[in-house]
């Protein structure tokens, strides 16, 4: 009888470590996706407050560069069209901006994870109805991870800009 008893309890021991085991997996993950979210939301930010720092005139993206990558990057081109108000939306782009971080539509940066990432740059001019005719300057940042197969988007961070009255 002890036997019997003895092996229902490692039995049941067994399923309850099983059970535990498979916690620690799943929270592993949750805590590798959260550590790249933050990553790539570091970048975002840090790429968002280039352009805080600018004059309102300032903001776009290098007119060469633009075009380039316009013409050779896929992704970037599916990525514009899907953004929000794609249709109404103009590219604002300034000539001569150069190779600045903040010219760049594409860049391929490293993260505080140590990881790289690829960030894009949409500078884009909406006409806004409510200000009678003023536009807003929208700047989004999409950042995808190029080390997972298809480079899917981590994270994506749109801030507007006004010229003011």
């Amino acid at each position: 009888m002890g036997v019997i008893e003895l092996m229902a309890a490692v039995t049941v021991l067994s399923i309850a470590l099983l059970a535990l085991m498979a916690g620690y997996d799943s929270a592993f993950i949750s805590l590798h996706n959260a550590a790249k979210k933050s990553a790539a939301s570091t970048l975002a930010d840090n790429q968002l407050e280039l352009y805080s720092a600018l004059s309102y005139s300032a903001i776009g993206l290098d007119t060469t560069t633009l075009a380039t990558v316009q013409a050779s990057n896929a992704t970037y081109v599916v990525d514009e069209n899907g953004l929000d108000n794609a249709a109404s939306a103009t590219d604002h782009t300034v000539n001569g901006c150069g190779t600045a971080s903040q010219c760049l539509p594409v860049q391929t940066l490293t993260g505080s994870d140590h990881k790289s990432y690829s960030v894009e740059t949409f500078v884009r001019d909406i006409a806004n109805i409510v200000l009678s005719g003023r536009s807003e300057r929208l700047v989004t940042i999409i950042v995808r991870d190029p080390s997972v197969t298809g480079s899917p988007v981590v994270v994506q961070q749109t801030a507007a800009f006004d010229s003011g009255p």
